[in-house]
């Protein structure tokens, strides 16, 4: 079977620490520009501290008090090590299956963050969606 593979990164700049960036209506257009409608699409946020969050709306408020309150921007030796701390919490990557053409949310939404205090930095944000254009076509 012939699958096929489409990638695409894009770029950001951030606001500073702690804000969200809403990539979901970015993740429908790539998955539709991809072609593909049965597959996985991998999210990769380049970097050390960033991070992606795939979350209902309503939720969103309560694990940004969760992360504010355990693992805070003060007492640390290294400068920004909260900030590696809340990435690694949360992570870099996400894996979304692909089901007649669109991304299977049920009901999340995907964000980057942006876990350190800098304003107007780029951020890379790489997609692979891989997969078929159709279940039925055994050479596609």
């Amino acid at each position: 079977m012939f699958l096929r593979v489409f990638s695409t990164e894009i770029e950001i700049i951030t606001r500073g620490p702690m804000k969200y960036f809403d990539l979901t209506s970015v993740l429908h257009d790539i998955v539709s520009e991809s072609g593909i409608k049965h597959g996985i699409v991998d999210i990769h946020a380049v970097g050390a501290t960033p991070a992606l969050i795939l979350i209902k709306n309503e939720v969103l408020d309560h694990l940004d008090r969760f992360i504010k309150k355990y693992i805070p921007v003060t007492g640390w030796k290294h400068g920004n090590a909260y900030a590696h701390l809340r990435s690694a919490l949360l992570g870099t990557h996400k894996r979304i299956p692909i089901i007649n053409g669109e991304p299977l949310l049920r009901g999340t939404r995907l964000y980057f963050l942006e876990t350190r205090p800098v304003h107007n930095h780029r951020r890379k944000i790489i997609f692979l969606v891989r997969g078929k254009e159709s279940l039925t076509d055994k050479n596609k």
